[in-house]
């Protein structure tokens, strides 16, 4: 099985797409779609041109009205894909960046989608605005190929109010969004706040090094902000220690404030398998 530096260093979305889909089919989950599953969620009325053998007669019984049971695959669903572009997600470690990651994980999940027939959108956060790129059409998965393999990470965070347009609707949409989810006050849970609502459904990827999950640099070492620039000289072993107690709190802190309704935060290592974070995100119930 092709490890995450292989499969990236393809430099092939596509080709990497499939390799990662052919893993998940070899796996005990390869039925899962990107959707949540296919057990049922509602009932709807019954529609000129539905199947009758899907009324559920039983309750016209006990009603006397047409209703069709619909599972949430069968349900209008669309997928919102949205990637960070902000400098820090240059991070690099042990070959692969945290973008180049990013890039092979949404394209993966987008390849799924387009095998389900679901339709795909994708927007970008960067450099003070956010951008919709692709928007949902037959050509989609073509076209979210196409932008994810120019993307480059530049600037800082976006600054300007995220339009009002692109957090409403009340279509079933699930968001996929990737990130390294670091803010310098709580414009991320802000954001992530104008979202929420009782038809969509957030999966929020948080790409982490191992350096940064858990700091083991000794000697000195040259530290400099990917999105202003500035750089520190500082003894990694003399600042080991405030380090992780500072990045753990934070952490710990962003876990509680984004523990909110239909909203799963997966906070991922740059080193975990590329498989295993789709699957993960197949099986998101487990992260409620």
């Amino acid at each position: 099985m092709p490890s995450n530096l292989e499969i990236i260093k393809l430099n092939d979305l596509r080709l990497s797409a499939r390799l990662i889909s052919e893993q998940l089919r070899q796996g005990v989950h390869s039925g899962i779609r990107v959707g949540v599953g296919s057990e049922f969620e509602q009932y709807r009325h019954y529609r000129p041109g539905d199947d009758l053998k899907r009324i559920d007669w039983k309750y016209f019984s006990r009603s006397g009205k047409y209703m069709v049971k619909e599972s949430t695959t069968e349900s209008n669903l669309h997928i919102r894909m949205m990637l960070d572009l902000s400098g820090s997600m240059n991070y690099e470690e042990k070959g692969v960046s945290r973008l180049e990651y990013a890039k092979n994980l949404l394209a993966s999940l987008a390849y799924l989608g387009y095998l389900q027939g679901d339709s795909l959108s994708y927007y970008t956060l960067s450099e003070g605005k956010v951008e919709q790129k692709v928007s949902p059409t037959p050509k989609s998965f073509q076209r979210i190929l196409y932008y994810l393999e120019g993307e480059k990470a530049k600037g800082s965070w976006p600054l300007e109010p995220f339009p009002e347009n692109l957090t409403q609707g009340r279509n079933r949409e699930l968001i996929i969004w990737v990130s390294d989810f670091l803010q310098k006050e709580t414009e991320w849970e802000n954001l992530v706040k104008e979202f929420i609502h009782p038809r969509k459904e957030l999966v929020l990827i948080q790409l982490l090094g191992e350096q940064e999950l858990d700091f083991k640099l000794e000697g000195n070492f040259v530290f400099r902000d990917l999105e202003t620039g500035e750089e520190l000289v500082q003894d990694g072993k003399a600042v080991q220690s405030e380090f992780r107690t500072r990045f753990k709190k934070y952490l710990d802190e962003l876990s509680q404030r984004l523990l909110l309704p239909k909203v799963h935060l997966l906070r991922v290592s740059m080193q975990t398998p590329l498989t295993e974070v789709v699957r993960t995100v197949l099986n998101r119930k487990q992260l409620a």
